[in-house]
């Protein structure tokens, strides 16, 4: 069974458990609309995509275990970002889980596969000309698609 629950400490002593469903959309659109992530984004846009994903699963916990509404919830997306920064090691295990829990794939195998797409030239790292573009759907669309076609 691929876990989908995991608490992690956001700061000195701050405990939070977040939880990865199909309802993490929700908040995207609901609570914090996010601009879409570029194709060439950089490594830092790209974490912070992953610290706002943890922000909604926070809040999906809170929400789901019967602690109260999003409007409730005693921390923001700051305070996540804030993690990001200050240990990059846990927020990194955080990420690995979070790919995990809405792949139900390792990291090591995700990446295993895009590798192997490249190679066969199924995808590549940036599109030529000639090749056409496909119409990008959000960041989030994209990693719950995932998610739904393993379970």
């Amino acid at each position: 069974m691929i876990q989908v629950r995991k608490t992690v400490e956001i700061g000195e002593g701050v405990k939070v458990d977040l939880l990865f469903t199909p309802r993490l959309s929700m908040y995207q659109k609901t609570v914090a609309p996010l601009p879409e992530l570029k194709e060439d984004a950089g490594m830092m846009a790209v974490w912070e995509r992953y610290a706002d994903l943890m922000y909604f699963a926070a809040l999906n916990a809170w929400e789901l275990d019967g602690h109260g509404t999003a409007e409730e919830f005693p921390h923001t997306r700051g305070d996540f970002h804030g993690w990001m920064q200050a240990d990059p090691k846990g927020f990194m295990k955080g990420v690995e889980f979070a790919a995990s829990a809405l792949t139900g794939k390792t990291v090591k195998e995700l990446a295993d596969e895009a590798a192997k797409r490249r190679e066969n030239g199924q995808e590549t790292p940036n599109t030529g000309k000639g090749e056409a573009v496909k119409k990008k759907s959000s960041w989030i669309s994209r990693i719950m698609g995932r998610s739904r076609r393993s379970s």
